[in-house]
């Protein structure tokens, strides 16, 4: 599958490696197909871009990458728009953003996916974080690649 973008150019992603966002994201709901991009394989942002709008990419990370005491709690009912079943894997991402001289991440609103089935969904985290959690040891590596 070709996929245009305004930061990558036109790129190939293989068929079955887009992810399916029923609800799409917030801000974003009319956006129900991304790819995960990187610009190097090892870089600690990767970006999820949009199939549909090309202008749309959002830098995400893996939140215990910079936040290791990071937990996740959601409802059970949360996972059943992912169909998780025992053995599927679960990928849990959370968008970067920019924060004055410094950039934080949203550990409020996780990106959790589904990896076999390619189902994803935007969660509200019942744990006490915020939507602006400041990270700042790792700033500088994170500004490298976004």
């Amino acid at each position: 599958m070709e996929v245009t973008t305004s930061r990558f150019g036109t790129v190939h992603v293989p068929l079955g490696e887009a992810i399916c966002f029923p609800s799409g994201l917030i801000g974003f709901e009319d956006c129900q197909s991304w790819v995960l991009l990187a610009h190097r394989p090892k870089d600690s942002v990767i970006w999820l871009q949009s199939t549909q709008v090309e202008e749309i990419a959002l830098p995400v990370v893996d939140p215990r990458t910079f936040v290791p005491e990071f937990t996740l709690q959601i409802e059970q009912t949360g996972w059943t728009p992912l169909g998780k079943r025992e053995e599927d894997v679960i990928q849990v991402l959370v968008p970067v953003s920019r924060h004055e001289d410094s950039l934080c991440v949203n550990l409020r609103s996780p990106l959790v996916i589904n990896m076999q089935r390619r189902l994803g969904r935007q969660v509200i985290n019942a744990e006490a974080w915020t939507t602006d959690h400041l990270v700042w040891e790792s700033t500088d590596a994170m500004k490298k690649t976004a």
